[in-house]
């Protein structure tokens, strides 16, 4: 870590924090847990404030880290490696994003890096930035729910279940 270190999430739980902590690190960005977290009620003497347990990141990586985490807290599905090692949450990829997974994830070249490729494609047709905007209000996209997409994207649930 870098001496300029930027808090990019707070969570209750320490599980938690690490979980998001993991999944910066599987996209190559260094962080670190810290607890307490920096802030106000570190300040004042709180030693354990709302949100016990941030996540920090060095200044530089700040704006790749806060993209990796949009709607980490919220998704039920999530893009993997070619380890098999979460790397984002679906509803939140982009359609740069899901070219990128096309590329590089667990299926690239196969059934569902073509997914993921016309996924983005449908996307960008619509002018929508993000997976979840096709999928509001439960919409169906190309004939497909979300979570057709992301199990033909080659997703993992977050509750296997």
């Amino acid at each position: 870590m870098t001496d300029t270190t930027i808090p990019v999430a707070t969570f209750e739980t320490r599980p938690g924090a690490d979980e998001g902590a993991e999944l910066l690190r599987a996209n190559g960005i260094r962080c670190a847990v810290v607890d307490p977290p920096i802030g106000i009620g570190a300040l004042v003497g709180i030693s354990r404030p709302i949100g016990g347990y941030a996540i920090v990141v060095a200044s530089d990586d700040e704006e790749s880290a806060r993209e990796t985490l949009d709607g980490f807290l919220n998704a039920r599905w999530f893009l993997v490696d070619a380890e098999g090692r979460r790397t984002h949450a679906f509803e939140s990829a982009t359609p740069q994003r899901l070219r990128r997974q096309a590329r590089d994830g667990a299926d690239a070249e196969g059934w569902a890096a073509r997914d993921c490729e016309r996924l983005a494609g449908l996307l960008e047709h619509a002018g929508l930035g993000h997976v979840f905007e096709a999928f509001r209000h439960e919409r169906a996209l190309d004939g497909r729910t979300l979570a057709e997409w992301a199990r033909g994207c080659g997703c993992e649930p977050v509750d296997p279940a």
